[in-house]
């Protein structure tokens, strides 16, 4: 398994030289990346951005949306490449909305896709640990209903119909 592990990071290495998608193009697994989503062995699941580099313009506005490393920039085709497909977020498509020539894809409609995974592999016992840590670590981030309806008034310009700040 080693050994495939390094043969593969070989291959993505040279394709992200070139420009290339190279889960696209060897039709590499996703395998080759190691992360969780709530418990779930990530690699088990094929959810990352698709370019299509007919409509692509090379705006780089997928690079710099991604919080999460997923892309690369080919310095030879001056153009957004998925190098690190398994960094995606499953279920985010934010590169995919913000790009202005529709040329970001995914395999799938997120809230289908997501709905079955949550249900095939019961996140949630995951889920609501990972909320208590959470709010354990940060307990700012607990508010009452007082707060919540304070900001709503807020924001909705009060009483006097001035907005907020």
């Amino acid at each position: 398994m080693t050994r495939l592990l390094t043969v593969a990071r070989v291959l993505i290495a040279r394709f992200r030289t070139t420009g290339i998608d190279a889960f696209k193009y060897c039709n590499l697994s996703i395998r080759v990346m190691s992360k969780t989503w709530h418990g779930v062995d990530r690699t088990l699941y094929a959810w990352y951005p698709r370019i299509d580099y007919d409509k692509c313009t090379g705006c780089g506005l997928c690079l710099l949306s991604c919080g999460n490393d997923v892309f690369r920039w080919s310095r030879e085709k001056n153009l957004p490449v998925v190098a690190n497909p398994g960094s995606c977020v499953m279920g985010c498509t934010t590169c995919a909305k913000l790009c202005p020539e529709d040329a970001i894809s995914f395999p799938d409609d997120p809230k289908k896709f997501l709905k079955s995974v949550v249900i095939k592999e019961k996140v949630f016992f995951t889920v609501k640990k990972e909320l208590k840590d959470r709010l354990d670590k940060y307990p700012d981030h607990r508010v009452s209903i007082e707060d919540v309806e304070a900001w709503q008034k807020a924001e909705s310009g009060g009483e006097d119909g001035q907005r907020g700040r």
